[in-house]
């Protein structure tokens, strides 16, 4: 798997605010769902429950993974493709599809491994829905 560091995350991240995560803890395994509202050096901002709670990412400790809850291309409608390349100029294509929730391809500088890569490729991205991660979640507990 290719290599993103924490501030180069926080760089697609903010591509995507607006967009919901999933945030799996690491110390209990539990699943949480919540809105990622923004980024700032070394943390994400996610309201999870009408709560805004800051989600750290360091490259060396880790006490969760967020993921972001993504949409793959291939669920493009005819209706948003449309309206896509109706917009004014081509370059507000890409940022059109991300603020809908597709996964859509990166590029973090020159040369970067990462580059043309989707999110979900780099580990960053769910395409399950909220429902899926939730009732997983409930038979879970179940179970136990």
């Amino acid at each position: 798997m290719i290599r993103v560091t924490a501030a180069e995350q926080l760089i697609i991240f903010s591509r995507y605010i607006g967009q919901q995560v999933v945030i799996t803890s690491f110390l209990s395994g539990e699943e949480s769902v919540g809105t990622l509202r923004g980024t700032r050096q070394g943390a994400l901002l996610v309201a999870i429950d009408d709560v805004n709670r800051w989600i750290p990412l360091n490259d060396s400790f880790r006490v969760s993974e967020v993921k972001l809850l993504l949409k793959p291309l291939k669920k493009l409608t005819a209706a948003i493709i449309d309206t896509a390349n109706n917009l004014p100029v081509q370059a507000f294509i890409t940022p059109y599809y991300q603020q809908l929730g597709f996964d859509m391809p990166v590029f973090l500088s020159p040369g970067h491994a990462a580059n043309c890569k989707y999110v979900e490729e780099l580990g960053l991205a769910d395409y399950r829905t909220t429902d899926e991660i939730l009732e997983y979640g409930r038979r879970a507990l179940v179970r136990v």
